[in-house]
């Protein structure tokens, strides 16, 4: 079993770039040997230890929706696996940097929708020298916002061995 290499993370991420479902991720993870099912995938969303999926309609009639998860659930299952094969519990995975990352991201990926919403809502305010200025507090706190990520990013590698077996 190997660990995915940064060139093979870097081009998946390209590839599904607006997202990736659970089928294609099994499938990335059992192509390096791993075990690893959609009963595993949903047992670490569970856990809190991967984003959950979001429901995105399929184009054309009647064809329903499909979960995707952000394509950043790659790097999380490589390296709660890492940390798996090296001997740590689930409980130490969540409690380190590889948990820690995970919930990051959802707090990332829900910031960055937050954000979008205020941009939309701005958008439409009629007033111009309005728009003007809500425009500009929401790009500060599109600012704080990715300052604060990074903080505790910075913040969450430093349990990386922490917590390990």
């Amino acid at each position: 079993m190997s660990s995915l290499r940064v060139s093979e993370l870097r081009h998946i991420e390209r590839q599904y770039a607006e997202g990736i479902k659970s089928a294609a991720i099994v499938q990335i993870f059992q192509s390096k040997g791993y075990r690893f099912s959609e009963a595993t995938l949903r047992k670490y969303v569970q856990l809190g230890l991967l984003p959950k999926s979001k429901r995105v309609g399929i184009r054309g009639r009647h064809r329903g929706s499909a979960g995707l998860y952000p394509v950043g659930i790659i790097r999380l299952v490589d390296g709660i696996k890492t940390a798996l094969d090296k001997g740590a519990t689930l409980e130490q995975v969540r409690l380190g940097d590889v948990g820690l990352a995970s919930e990051l991201e959802v707090l990332r990926h829900k910031t960055l929708e937050v954000l979008a919403r205020f941009e939309e809502a701005t958008a439409q305010v009629p007033n111009a020298k309005q728009r003007g200025a809500l425009k500009k507090l929401v790009d500060k706190e599109r600012r704080t916002s990715a300052t604060l990520l990074a903080d505790l990013a910075r913040l969450a590698s430093r349990f990386g061995g922490v917590h390990e077996a």
